[in-house]
Protein backbone atom coordinates (compact mmCIF):
# COMPACT_ATOMS: atom_id res chain seq x y z
CA UNK A 1 0.00 0.00 0.00
CA UNK A 2 1.50 3.34 -0.96
CA UNK A 3 2.20 6.10 1.54
CA UNK A 4 -0.41 8.31 -0.13
CA UNK A 5 -3.13 5.67 0.26
CA UNK A 6 -2.19 5.02 3.89
CA UNK A 7 -2.12 8.76 4.61
CA UNK A 8 -5.51 9.22 2.93
CA UNK A 9 -6.99 6.36 4.96
CA UNK A 10 -5.64 7.81 8.20
CA UNK A 11 -6.89 11.30 7.40
CA UNK A 12 -10.35 9.94 6.63
CA UNK A 13 -10.44 8.01 9.90
CA UNK A 14 -10.17 4.62 8.22
CA UNK A 15 -7.43 2.34 9.46
CA UNK A 16 -5.46 0.06 7.16
CA UNK A 17 -6.01 -3.64 7.83
CA UNK A 18 -3.56 -4.55 10.58
CA UNK A 19 -4.22 -8.29 10.32
CA UNK A 20 -1.96 -8.73 7.31
CA UNK A 21 1.81 -8.46 7.73
CA UNK A 22 3.63 -6.12 5.37
CA UNK A 23 7.11 -4.88 4.57
CA UNK A 24 8.16 -1.24 4.80
CA UNK A 25 11.36 0.36 3.49
CA UNK A 26 12.95 3.66 4.47
CA UNK A 27 16.47 4.97 3.78
CA UNK A 28 17.58 1.60 2.43
CA UNK A 29 16.34 -0.34 5.47
CA UNK A 30 13.45 -2.81 5.29
CA UNK A 31 11.39 -4.41 8.08
CA UNK A 32 8.46 -6.80 7.84
CA UNK A 33 5.67 -7.55 10.29
CA UNK A 34 2.66 -5.78 11.79
CA UNK A 35 1.97 -2.12 12.59
CA UNK A 36 5.23 -1.03 10.93
CA UNK A 37 6.63 2.44 11.55
CA UNK A 38 9.20 4.17 9.35
CA UNK A 39 10.60 7.37 10.84
CA UNK A 40 13.91 8.95 11.82
CA UNK A 41 15.69 6.77 9.21
CA UNK A 42 14.56 3.70 11.18
CA UNK A 43 12.08 1.00 10.22
CA UNK A 44 10.59 -1.42 12.74
CA UNK A 45 7.58 -3.75 12.88
CA UNK A 46 5.85 -5.74 15.60
CA UNK A 47 6.10 -9.48 15.07
CA UNK A 48 2.51 -10.28 16.10
CA UNK A 49 -0.92 -8.78 15.37
CA UNK A 50 -1.21 -7.88 19.05
CA UNK A 51 2.04 -5.90 18.96
CA UNK A 52 2.37 -2.12 18.65
CA UNK A 53 4.93 0.33 17.27
CA UNK A 54 5.44 4.05 17.77
CA UNK A 55 7.88 6.79 16.81
CA UNK A 56 8.74 9.41 19.38
CA UNK A 57 11.74 11.35 20.65
CA UNK A 58 13.95 10.30 17.73
CA UNK A 59 13.46 6.56 18.07
CA UNK A 60 11.09 3.90 16.79
CA UNK A 61 9.92 1.38 19.38
CA UNK A 62 7.99 -1.86 18.81
CA UNK A 63 6.60 -4.19 21.45
CA UNK A 64 4.98 -7.61 21.32
CA UNK A 65 3.12 -9.20 24.24
CA UNK A 66 4.93 -12.07 25.92
CA UNK A 67 3.89 -15.54 24.77
CA UNK A 68 2.28 -16.86 27.94
CA UNK A 69 -1.10 -18.00 26.70
CA UNK A 70 -2.53 -14.49 27.19
CA UNK A 71 -3.25 -13.94 23.51
CA UNK A 72 -5.86 -11.34 22.77
CA UNK A 73 -8.43 -12.54 20.27
CA UNK A 74 -8.77 -9.99 17.50
CA UNK A 75 -12.57 -9.94 17.76
CA UNK A 76 -12.72 -9.88 21.57
CA UNK A 77 -13.82 -6.30 22.24
CA UNK A 78 -13.47 -6.75 26.01
CA UNK A 79 -9.71 -7.28 25.84
CA UNK A 80 -7.65 -4.11 26.00
CA UNK A 81 -5.43 -3.27 23.05
CA UNK A 82 -1.69 -2.86 23.63
CA UNK A 83 -0.40 0.70 23.40
CA UNK A 84 2.77 2.74 23.60
CA UNK A 85 2.96 5.90 25.71
CA UNK A 86 5.74 8.51 25.68
CA UNK A 87 6.46 11.19 28.24
CA UNK A 88 9.57 13.34 28.79
CA UNK A 89 11.65 11.27 26.37
CA UNK A 90 10.67 7.91 27.87
CA UNK A 91 8.54 5.38 25.97
CA UNK A 92 6.87 2.26 27.36
CA UNK A 93 4.58 -0.22 25.64
CA UNK A 94 2.08 -2.73 26.97
CA UNK A 95 -1.35 -2.53 28.59
CA UNK A 96 -2.90 0.07 30.88
CA UNK A 97 0.08 2.40 30.49
CA UNK A 98 0.52 5.30 32.91
CA UNK A 99 2.82 8.32 32.62
CA UNK A 100 3.61 10.45 35.66
CA UNK A 101 6.40 13.00 36.18
CA UNK A 102 8.59 11.53 33.44
CA UNK A 103 8.13 7.93 34.53
CA UNK A 104 6.23 5.71 32.07
CA UNK A 105 5.28 2.08 32.69
CA UNK A 106 2.89 -0.47 31.23
CA UNK A 107 1.56 -3.82 32.38
CA UNK A 108 2.76 -6.77 30.31
CA UNK A 109 -0.55 -8.65 30.19
CA UNK A 110 -4.09 -7.49 29.29
CA UNK A 111 -5.25 -8.08 32.88
CA UNK A 112 -2.41 -6.02 34.34
CA UNK A 113 -2.91 -2.59 35.89
CA UNK A 114 -0.69 0.43 36.47
CA UNK A 115 -1.17 3.27 38.93
CA UNK A 116 0.63 6.50 39.74
CA UNK A 117 1.20 7.61 43.32
CA UNK A 118 3.63 10.07 44.89
CA UNK A 119 5.48 10.58 41.60
CA UNK A 120 6.05 6.86 40.97
CA UNK A 121 4.33 4.45 38.61
CA UNK A 122 3.72 0.87 39.71
CA UNK A 123 2.37 -1.97 37.56
CA UNK A 124 0.97 -5.33 38.61
CA UNK A 125 0.40 -8.31 36.31
CA UNK A 126 -1.77 -11.02 37.92
CA UNK A 127 -0.85 -14.60 37.11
Amino acid sequence: MSRIVVLALLLCGVSARAEEPRCVSNYGKTACGYHCVANYAQVKCAQTEEGVCTANYGEVVCWDPPLRGHHRHEHDSDSPRAQCVSNYGMTACGYGCVANYGEVKCAQTPRGVCTASNGHVTCFDPR
